[in-house]
């Protein structure tokens, strides 16, 4: 459960560093000295793509509150689990404890 924990770190953790760096893409495209209709049009088309890297970087999010609720669900079983150990029939309840976790 905690390597669900520490994956969804590293989603969050790369989804934000995504969206750093398309805002580094239209800030270079922004300060570029180059000025014509081209120019303009390459900086709407860096817009567009910082907005796709954003919808990549929420998708990454998306899948980080996954995997945390995925633990969550996984530790109240667990705890349901060991809960259970007390009743009968515990012995075969601890050995499957053991086996998934």
């Amino acid at each position: 459960m905690d390597r669900l924990h520490v994956l969804a770190d590293e989603l969050t953790t790369r989804a934000r560093r995504i969206e750093a760096l398309g805002d580094e893409l239209v800030t270079h495209a922004a300060q570029a000295l180059w000025t014509s209709v081209a120019a303009d049009a390459f900086r709407e088309q860096v817009q567009r793509r910082r907005l796709d890297i954003r919808h990549i970087a929420g998708r990454l999010d998306d899948a980080a509150a996954q995997l945390r609720q995925l633990a969550q669900l996984a530790a109240e079983r667990r705890h349901l689990l060991v809960n259970l150990a007390g009743a009968p029939g515990a012995d075969v309840v601890h050995r499957f404890i053991h086996q998934v976790w």
